[in-house]
């Protein structure tokens, strides 16, 4: 009998702590850090950078140098590769590159690879604003068309339900 009482006394005991040991584990990684920009500034409607973009682009890998990036994101157009290429090249990292329009890979992709990390996304005015979205920040406004200083710095931590915070940086 007093054999029976301890055994319960245990299984109670384990199952009061459970909550507590899968909360531990699940709070105990790092966060994972986004750093999400538009393009830098093209030349009107064409697939290249303008001058003030490429300057746009060196200040970009100025600001990167300290993030601890782990992984540079960029989609299939020129504009989007001369953004990531000071970066990349300051940081010896190459680049990944997803058709523009594939969010859902995009986010797969880093929170497969690259969970616990910080991670440059280089996208559009159309697929910034998706992008947030789908990585569980706030909806944030349409991005104009000759607005190129937007970065967005999406924080997601595991142990806050996927809730993530978003800082909006120019």
């Amino acid at each position: 009998m007093i054999a029976l009482r301890y055994r319960f006394g245990s299984v109670v005991a384990f199952l009061l702590c459970l909550p507590i040991i899968v909360w531990w584990f699940w709070c105990s990684s790092r966060p994972t850090t986004v750093m999400i920009v538009r393009h830098a500034d093209r030349v009107t409607s064409q697939d290249v950078l303008s001058p003030a973009g490429v300057a746009r682009a060196q200040e970009l890998a100025h600001v990167a140098m300290k993030a601890n990036i782990a992984a540079i994101y960029h989609s299939d157009t020129n504009r989007a590769r001369q953004t990531a290429q000071p970066v990349a090249t300051a940081l010896t990292i190459t680049p990944i590159e997803l058709p523009a329009s594939d969010v859902t890979a995009l986010i797969n992709g880093i929170f497969s690879r690259h969970e616990g990390s910080t991670v440059l996304v280089i996208g559009h005015s159309n697929t910034v604003p998706l992008i947030v979205a789908a990585t569980g920040g706030p909806t944030i406004s349409d991005i104009a068309e000759n607005e190129f200083d937007n970065l967005f710095m999406l924080t997601l931590c595991r142990c806050r339900w996927n809730r993530a915070t978003l800082v909006n940086l120019q």
